[in-house]
């Protein structure tokens, strides 16, 4: 078909989403991108998430505990901005695949539930700097050994980092829970939800310009057909954009967890029902719940109803145009031609910074329009099928030539110093069906910052004090 030009000075901005992102997010096409979330599939999960300003938070003790199902029904379903927070590294499970154990198997046990969360649709992942210290019954071993107030501050400011509107404990903090770590994570959840929109509770946090913030309504899952629930979600439902149900998709995660389950995959057709109850809540809802956001306005237009925020001037028609752009991004998406929604995403992203300009004042509108504006930026890059590669490599190295170029090895290179030049050299494709513009110079020099420190994809330090460890 013949691609229609499209220029914007977004451009760039849009496709340095592709390199820019929460600090515990994998990056990278191999790290982060399944082929459910690039093309007609990525494009239409992408939508969904702009449509809604619905967001959850899920707490567990160790990977793998994870309602993996619920996850990917939230955030690929319901198109819920989803975190999940771990609070260890499951350093003292046992270990199927090799003879690492404690910090090492800490190390692969974070990978392997960075890799599932690509499956459950996780947008931010957190731990906290406690340590799995070992299979235990009891709860007050597990808050003895990680002192109580030190996990709740961390919890508190997590969830003043994310903001979510719905907390969603897996456990109930009981014996029901069946490990102390599994209680304590329950029990601390409880109390975060009180403690995370309290000023007094960490004043200390204000230091790393951290606000007080109190989500609307608490959750704890381990609930039983028979018991009192408020809400029962089916994570059996079918998608037609995944291709089976959201538990069959997060199941394939879970199985790359193989260092816990070896590998194993079993996938079962039909309902998979899972019950929760509701434990708190500051909104009305009803007794029996369809959705864990029943009572809570999550329409963009709704965004200082949800607030309970007079809107400032201007505001309130600035947000019903981003919320008429994501419509007319939806009408105008075909599975054939994903970035035919294009524009109307331009034009939505545009009226979100311009929304940004009028709510400078609101620094909790501001935080929620700065994630729809990442939002229309990943939409966009997905629609258009872009592609942005960046390979360091030495500096004036000269590109293969001759006829053997494009099977040539690439450039060896080993890691920088301090002061030392190398180049940085960047690929774009653009597979959509419109134009999009790049920089004429594919490379740019740079020197690594003196003092600078090396990254660590887990955000694990193996240094630890006792039960927990230092913050990366």
């Amino acid at each position: 078909m013949p691609s229609r030009r499209f220029r914007r000075a977004a451009g760039l901005a849009c496709l340095c989403a592709l390199l820019a992102g929460p600090g515990s997010r994998a990056f990278g096409r191999a790290a982060s991108e399944l082929p459910a979330d690039r093309g007609a599939a990525g494009t239409w999960t992408k939508l969904l998430k702009l449509r809604t300003t619905a967001s959850a938070m899920h707490t567990i003790a160790h990977p793998d505990d994870e309602h993996g199902g619920l996850l990917a029904w939230l955030s690929r379903g319901q198109g819920a901005r989803l975190a999940l927070l771990t609070l260890n590294r499951g350093e003292s499970g046992d270990n199927a695949i090799g003879p690492e154990l404690f910090d090492g198997l800490g190390l692969i046990r974070t990978e392997e539930l960075l890799l599932a969360d690509r499956y459950y649709g996780v947008d931010d992942q957190y731990f906290t700097r406690v340590v799995d210290y070992g299979f235990s019954k009891r709860l007050d071993e597990a808050l003895e050994k990680w002192g109580k107030e030190d996990l709740l501050r961390e919890v508190v400011r997590v969830v003043r980092i994310d903001r979510p509107l719905v907390l969603i404990a897996l456990f109930q903090g009981n014996s029901r829970d069946g490990h102390g770590n599994h209680m304590a994570a329950g029990l601390v959840t409880q109390e975060a939800f009180r403690a995370a929109g309290d000023p007094a509770m960490f004043p200390e946090h204000a230091a790393e310009g951290l606000r007080p913030w109190p989500p609307l309504k608490l959750y704890m899952g381990g609930v039983r057909e028979n018991e009192d629930w408020t809400i029962r979600t089916d994570a059996g439902e079918y998608s037609p954009w995944l291709g089976d149900s959201y538990s069959n998709f997060a199941r394939i995660g879970l199985s790359f967890q193989r260092s816990q389950n070896g590998g194993q995959l079993n996938l079962t057709p039909g309902s998979s029902f899972g019950y929760y109850r509701r434990l708190a809540s500051t909104v009305s809802a009803p007794e029996k719940e369809t959705s864990f956001f029943d009572g809570i306005d999550t329409r963009t237009s709704g965004l200082f109803a949800m607030l309970k925020r007079p809107a400032p001037a201007g505001a309130a028609e600035a947000l019903r145009a981003i919320e008429r752009e994501v419509d007319t991004a939806l009408s105008a998406f075909t599975v054939a031609d994903p970035s035919a929604s294009v524009p109307s995403l331009a034009r939505g992203l545009e009226a979100t910074r311009a929304a940004l300009g009028l709510v400078a004042a609101e620094p909790d509108a501001a935080f929620l329009l700065r994630i729809k504006e990442r939002q229309f930026m990943d939409a966009i890059n997905v629609a258009l099928g872009l592609e942005l590669t960046a390979v360091a490599q030495p500096s004036n190295t000269a590109g293969p030539t001759g006829p053997f170029a494009a099977v040539a090895p690439p450039p060896t290179f080993a890691a920088p110093v301090p002061g030392q030049s190398f180049e940085v050299v960047t690929r774009l494709a653009n597979r959509g069906g419109l134009e999009s513009t790049w920089p004429a110079s594919p490379w740019k020099r740079v020197k690594p910052c003196v003092g600078a420190r090396p990254s660590s994809p887990t955000g694990m330090r193996c240094a630890r004090s006792g039960s927990s460890r230092p913050w990366p």
